[in-house]
């Protein structure tokens, strides 16, 4: 007598996919806060300059807790929470299958889940492997390292191809239903394209800015309000939102079908 193979549910496949959307939400929205937070206790608490954790020929001497982008924290004292964060989202992302793309409807051209989010997942890799470009002379390079101008234009480059790509998951991706035709019809779709439409924008004040900056317009301003920062800052929180709402919103469809997506499940 044969003994019976056990098989994983599909319900519990699907919440797994679910789950991988929540914790790419969420570590998106606390990067860049924890970043600032655990580099300014680091820095204020002095342990840097205790020899039982570290030793310094010439000593450590930190700048501003608060850099001027979050690319920025990668030379400082929390760049492995910096990279370990965009290594987890890129593998997350790599593991994240989601929906094919449809045969026919609204944006039916743009590639499926599994295509944008590999995509995604690339370029979050290639940001974490070529660091942003650095002065040579930078108060508190942690990292002893410095970027050349080369890696810092693939280090953009990544960067702005990771957002595009996580904008168009929430623009298009997100708001697709087993029906095409209900493209962006129910309630829960405005959430994704304000997310979607709220990083275009950011992106596109950030690209003025450097625009500006190569023309050798003064732009010292928006560094001295740590603007890129915030702005990507902004981008983050939306990407996470987005990605957090939606894992909410497929769990909450195994049970009641508050935002109108799917089928609700009979009792």
């Amino acid at each position: 007598m044969t003994t019976p193979q056990q098989t994983t549910p599909p319900e519990n496949r699907v919440i797994s996919y679910h789950k991988i959307r929540l914790a790419v939400g969420i570590i998106g929205m606390l990067l860049p806060f924890c970043l600032w937070i655990f580099n300014a206790i680091i820095n204020e608490s002095g342990i840097l300059h205790n020899p039982l954790w570290i030793t310094f020929s010439d000593g450590y001497d930190p700048a501003e807790n608060l850099k001027d982008s979050i690319s920025h924290f990668y030379y400082s004292t929390v760049g492995e929470l910096f990279t370990g964060a965009l290594c987890a989202v890129s593998l997350f992302l790599f593991c994240y299958r989601g929906y094919d793309r449809p045969a026919y409807g609204k944006y039916h051209k743009i590639p499926g889940d599994n295509f944008m989010c590999n995509f995604a997942g690339a370029m979050a890799l290639l940001v974490v492997i070529f660091p942003t470009s650095a002065d040579p002379c930078m108060k508190d390079n942690f990292r002893a390292f410095v970027a050349t101008d080369a890696t810092g234009y693939i280090h953009y480059g990544a960067a702005v191809l990771f957002f595009v790509a996580l904008s168009i998951i929430s623009f298009v991706n997100f708001r697709r239903t087993k029906e095409p035709e209900n493209f962006g019809k129910n309630k829960s779709h405005h959430i994704f394209k304000k997310c979607a439409i709220v990083m275009f924008s950011c992106m596109l004040i950030l690209l003025v800015i450097f625009i500006l900056h190569k023309t050798k317009v003064d732009v010292s301003w928006s560094d001295k309000l740590n603007l890129t920062y915030w702005l990507e800052t902004v981008m983050l929180l939306a990407f996470g939102i987005s990605w957090t709402v939606k894992g909410q919103i497929d769990q909450q469809l195994f049970h009641t079908n508050y935002f109108g997506n799917g089928v609700k499940k009979e009792a």
